[in-house]
């Protein structure tokens, strides 16, 4: 079985792990993955343009040392993400080898024996076997809210680790209250964007009151 990780998301494979089933990790829709390596196994991480580099580097314990970083970024996507955590993780850890791959593909893999495909048949055939987060909608739309209202708390921002090489991990909190969004979406010069995303938060179930945009425009 491969099992998703979702935008702004991370997958662990452990080295050594109890469970046969787990052939690898899965990314829906490629913008930007971080593949790194280390003596304690494999993390891939689901990265957006939002998403802070730092906490990106702050994951790296979970590794051990880390020893690779892989970077695959698509074509048209911008390389301004890619280059920040490249240059953090040279700074930190001094002897990681780097390598950065420019692709087209939609979706990628990251295999159990610690290799990454965007074999579009490889990816086809995974496809029968693709295990998906527990409330994947509610989740996608609590990290689009997180990066999109970052301003107020731009540090507590963090990768969310989804899957520990066992089991999907819980999801995560929201940063700012269903208020605080409110009160940033109304300062914006153009609030569609937080609208759209508040909306879609009230849609799958985070929010019990609709948000009232009445004002938001005058």
């Amino acid at each position: 079985m491969y099992y998703e990780i979702t935008p702004d998301g991370a997958g662990f494979l452990p080295a050594e792990t109890a469970r046969m089933d787990v052939d690898g990790l899965y990314i829906r829709t490629l913008a930007i993955a971080y593949h790194l390596t280390g003596s304690a196994g494999h993390l891939l991480i689901n990265g957006t343009a939002a998403l802070s580099p730092l906490s990106i580097l702050k994951q790296a314990p979970l590794l051990g040392t880390p020893q690779t970083l892989h970077i695959i970024q698509r074509h048209e996507e911008e390389t301004i993400a890619g280059e920040t955590v490249k240059a953090l993780f040279e700074r930190d850890f001094p002897s990681i080898k780097i390598t950065y791959e420019s692709s087209a593909a939609d979706a990628l893999l990251l295999l159990a024996n610690g290799t990454t495909t965007t074999d579009p048949n490889q990816i086809v055939q995974a496809e029968f076997y693709i295990i998906t987060p527990p409330n994947r909608e509610k989740r996608i739309a609590i990290n689009c809210l997180n990066n999109l209202f970052l301003p107020l708390k731009l540090y507590d921002v963090h990768v969310d680790l989804q899957f520990n090489g066992e089991i999907y991990l819980g999801m995560p909190a929201l940063q700012l209250s269903q208020e605080e969004m409110k009160a940033l979406a109304k300062a914006q010069p153009r609030p569609e964007p937080y609208k759209t995303a508040l909306d879609l938060g009230l849609c799958v179930g985070l929010f019990d009151i609709a948000p009232r945009f009445s004002n938001l425009t005058s």
